[in-house]
């Protein structure tokens, strides 16, 4: 039976690293689909913006779902939405037709967020689910970096050979590489047909846990193998869950991810354009490995064991409390890094103000690298605490509903990072200072938002932990 379990869950969350693989492949690739379909950064802005909005509705829907519904179902049903549309990104000629494919690719993909967490929700111990979702960051992180380096496998153009503008650069490489152009649709195809075979595994080997396994007062009457947890979520319901104080700044932040979601949609553009460097790069290969080093392993599972240590010293809102430390200290280092604005190219900090030797500018580039990393480690360390604390403050019934939303909100501030970095770059050429003024404006307004968590977590996570005890003993008597 565990070993039943074990594939179960292999195959489950291997189709859904597939799948959240879906715009990792596209961003290495952007100033190659840029040339190919003769088109500037300002539509691939609204191309990534488009596909976040769209991104964060599905959620929105595939969250309610979850909740209803059962979810290997949910899980086929998306998995075949993704994998069909992208094989045909081999047929695309116009630009609007990956615009259509990048929606219905953004629609299935909703469904990862909140069917990932509300499935570990059901496997995990509520004293150590920090560690899990940091756990599930981790793997994440692998599959996007895996998908990032996939993806520019088939990209064999020298970026840092290129001057000029970012516009200017794609025009040359539109007119100069026309038979290397198609590539970025390779890695689609074969992760597309891979997607296929995952998902008859899924249909005929998955089962899934049951909802509230793993809740310290319906651990044990779940155990019994006639028994489920009753309790559904109806539309009833979302009224009370929006008088949990918690929810509400839990959710409504989205500012805090606008230059997240800003950066991530921009990174590599901004290392081939900006840094004027391959990605294959030994110093781009430093700043990837300091990035993992420090966030994954400071951020994601430090911060997360931090945060699931101090619940369990009797500090229920300790990880509330961690991922505001983590919102505040993520400013400093990112800002200083960005502010720096290496060129390999040319040789020169600080929007080429300052002109190096090769030894200096690695002296600097290091320096650059560990502010970044530290950055990042700061910025990892946010989500488990943050999954947590949703999970915390809210009943079996309504989490995936409550991921789904929070998720939903997520990607609005993600898709206006997306926007306002398409047209800026284009009015300005500088992606460093459009992120710096990105993280600086909405990263002290995010600030706001954080801290009045300080006061509401601990009464909200006390009311729920009531209501769930009263549940058991009601079953129990059943």
């Amino acid at each position: 039976m565990i070993k039943r379990e074990i594939l179960s869950t292999g195959f489950f969350i291997f189709l859904i690293l597939i799948m959240i693989m879906d715009n990792a492949l596209i961003l290495p690739n952007e100033v190659l689909i840029a040339a190919d379909l003769k088109v500037n950064f300002d539509a691939l802005g609204i191309l990534i913006g488009f596909y976040t909005i769209i991104l964060g509705v599905s959620i929105l829907v595939f969250g309610y779902l979850t909740d209803k519904i059962n979810r290997k179902k949910i899980l086929i049903f998306s998995g075949l939405l993704w994998a069909i549309p992208v094989i045909f990104y081999l047929f695309i000629l116009e630009f609007w037709q990956l615009l259509l494919l990048r929606i219905i690719a953004a629609i299935a993909t909703g469904v990862t967020a909140p069917l990932t967490i509300s499935y570990l929700a059901d496997m995990i111990s509520p004293k150590s689910r920090s560690k899990s979702f940091a756990f599930w960051g981790l793997v994440e992180t692998f599959a996007t970096l895996f998908a990032s380096f996939f993806a520019l496998a088939f990209n064999f153009i020298d970026f840092g050979a290129i001057g000029g503008t970012p516009n200017e650069k794609i025009e040359f490489i539109a007119t100069n590489y026309p038979n290397l152009l198609y590539t970025w649709r390779l890695p689609y195809f074969y992760l597309g047909i891979l997607a296929l075979i995952i998902i008859g595994f899924n249909f005929f080997i998955v089962v899934e846990p049951k909802r509230a396994a793993k809740e310290t007062y319906f651990k044990d009457i779940l155990s019994k193998k006639d028994l489920q947890y009753s309790y559904k979520i109806k539309l009833a319901d979302l009224k009370f869950i929006f008088k949990r104080k918690s929810n509400f700044f839990l959710i409504f932040n989205f500012f805090d991810v606008i230059a997240s979601g800003l950066l991530v949609a921009y990174i590599f553009p901004y290392i081939q354009l900006e840094i004027g460097v391959s990605v294959i790069d030994l110093k781009i290969i430093i700043l990837f490995l300091v990035l993992i080093i420090f966030g994954l392993i400071l951020g994601q599972f430090w911060l997360a064991h931090w945060g699931d240590r101090k619940v369990q010293k009797g500090d229920l809102s300790g990880r509330v409390k961690i991922a505001i430390i983590c919102s505040i200290l993520n400013l400093p280092f990112l800002l200083i890094a960005f502010t720096m604005s290496p060129n390999v190219s040319n040789q020169t900090f600080f929007f080429n103000s300052l002109v190096v030797n090769e030894t200096r500018f690695w002296v600097l580039w290091i320096i650059f690298t560990l502010l970044i990393g530290l950055g990042m480690a700061f910025t990892f360390g946010i989500a488990p605490n943050w999954y947590s604390a949703m999970i915390d403050v809210n009943f079996p019934e309504n989490r995936g509903t409550m991921i789904a939303i929070a998720s939903f909100i997520d990607t609005i501030g993600r898709a206006i990072g997306a926007l306002i970095g398409g047209f800026v770059v284009v009015l300005t050429g500088s992606f460093s200072s459009t992120i710096i003024w990105t993280l600086l404006v909405f990263g002290i307004i995010s600030i706001g938002f954080w801290i009045p968590l300080f006061f509401t977590a601990q009464k909200d996570f006390n009311s729920v932990n009531e209501i769930m005890k009263e549940r058991a003993k009601e079953m129990e008597k059943k």
